[in-house]
């Protein structure tokens, strides 16, 4: 069977899909490129007849990334956060109108060295990302009681245990990108085996961070306050501040606050980049193979 080309996959999208695509990591701190790079999406979209609502963009929730994002929301483009380690990308995705972010519930070095990975029995209490989760539902819910503005919903991502995948929904996530293995490991399990978070399905909700919205769940309440000085004491900002402003400047000197996410969004983004580089590789060498 011939592989499939460029118009029979945006004619398979037309017919029944909606797809995610994502920016060239290696233009994520360029503004103009990921703009650029985004509109070309758009542009073959627009001629295969597949209408803005069938798609969404992938943007690295950087400070040049964001202000990408807004101008595409602001001409009906959806666009999704990715990359989101800490409650200030996430503010700021809200600020450049994102309809969703992408958190990563483990940091890209436990994929590449297992040894790291915090394999805990109870993820949604004790995995050492469920606060920063906890705290981007709650920042949401305070900036929807204060501006009646609909937030981004939450697509987790970065999974390595079926229990994580129950534990986002447990913190309120509304989505999540889950891996082949782990789909299959949770369609294997015995039923009664898998111990279900007892959550609102807030997918389904019309306002999913309206305040009687059990999101987190008072179990997981801790969760609202822990490690906040690691994160340069972001409850006490004002939820307002324009970090999109300078270029989005003020949100990547608000990320330098909170080492360990600035870490985060360093390693992830230079992973990106490498499988990016990798990629090209492997299509020109097929291009190459193919024009023999």
């Amino acid at each position: 069977m011939a592989p499939p080309t460029e118009n029979s996959f945006l004619q398979e999208i037309e017919k029944k899909s909606r797809v995610l695509v994502q920016t060239s990591p290696s233009a994520a701190c360029n503004f103009q490129e990921t703009l650029d790079h985004a509109r070309i999406y758009v542009s073959e979209f627009e001629k295969a007849g597949i209408p803005k609502n069938r798609y969404c963009i992938k943007i690295m929730a950087t400070g040049p990334g964001l202000n990408a994002a807004k101008i595409l929301q602001d001409e009906g483009i959806s666009t999704l956060g990715t990359g989101v380690f800490s409650v200030i990308q996430a503010v700021a995705c809200s600020q450049a109108g994102c309809l969703y972010i992408s958190p990563y519930y483990n940091e890209i070095r436990t994929h590449l060295d297992p040894s790291l990975w915090p394999d805990v029995q109870d993820p949604a209490l004790e995995h050492p990302f469920s606060h920063r989760i906890a705290q981007m539902v709650h920042a949401y819910k305070t900036l929807f009681t204060a501006t009646g503005k609909e937030q981004p919903l939450i697509k987790n991502a970065g999974f390595r245990s079926y229990k994580e995948v129950l534990a986002s929904s447990e913190l309120g996530c509304h989505s999540a990108t889950i891996s082949q293995d782990l789909l299959e490991e949770l369609k294997t399990s015995t039923p009664g085996k898998i111990t279900l978070p007892v959550s609102p399905k807030v997918a389904s909700l019309k306002c999913p961070y309206a305040d009687d919205v059990p999101i987190p769940p008072p179990r997981l309440g801790e969760l609202l306050t822990r490690h906040l000085d690691e994160q340069g004491g972001w409850l006490a900002n004002d939820l307002t501040v324009d970090l999109l402003a300078d270029g989005g400047k003020v949100l990547d000197q608000a990320l330098e606050k909170d080492p360990e996410a600035a870490r985060m969004v360093k390693e992830a983004l230079d992973m990106f980049i490498f499988c990016e580089e990798e990629t090209k590789k492997l299509i020109k060498g097929t291009a190459l193979v193919a024009s023999l």
